[in-house]
């Protein structure tokens, strides 16, 4: 039985503060600013017993697209499926809209939770729809990211960026 709630609204001020938290201690993942995360409209976000557990985001872009992002379960609540039922919500969300999907991840479980979604596996930025490459280039020239950039450089990071994208509606 599933002891947690996923409910579809944006973030609080102070559940979007944990997530930057979490965001910056992760070598893997590339930081949003507190304003960004606030004003993601179609956030995931899951509950048990009424504590705020994790969330993942789809950022919509290009017209026809999504970025399935902001994807993080707290510690105290990873290994109860958690993360598996927010892709799941999201996922939902950007196929019920009509909605090319996008995501980016170098963290293994994550990888192996998209690979299993049917996205086709890109190994190359070069390889990206044009869409997807200009996201990811307008998305990387914030201040904010090339600071988190930077400081995460020393950081282990778990390998090579590895790219997801479905394309279902050209």
């Amino acid at each position: 039985m599933r002891n947690f709630q996923i409910i579809q609204k944006r973030f609080t001020k102070s559940e979007a503060k944990v997530v930057q938290k979490e965001i910056r201690q992760a070598s893997d993942i590339t930081g949003y600013s507190l304003r960004e995360l606030l004003r993601l409209k179609r956030v995931f976000k899951a509950y048990v017993s009424e504590k705020f557990a994790g969330a993942c985001a789809n950022f919509d872009f290009g017209g026809n697209w999504t970025e399935l992002s902001a994807y993080i379960v707290l510690p105290d609540f990873r290994g109860r499926g958690i993360g598996k039922n927010l892709f799941s919500a999201a996922w939902a969300d950007a196929e019920n809209r009509r909605k090319n999907i996008y995501i980016v991840s170098r963290n293994l479980a994550m990888i192996k939770i998209f690979e299993r979604s049917g996205v086709k596996i890109i190994k190359s930025f070069w390889q990206l729809p044009v869409a997807v490459k200009i996201n990811i280039l307008l998305f990387g020239i914030s201040w904010y990211r090339i600071k988190d950039f930077i400081r995460k450089l020393p950081m282990k990071k778990s390998g090579k960026f590895i790219f997801g994208v479905k394309i279902t509606h050209p």
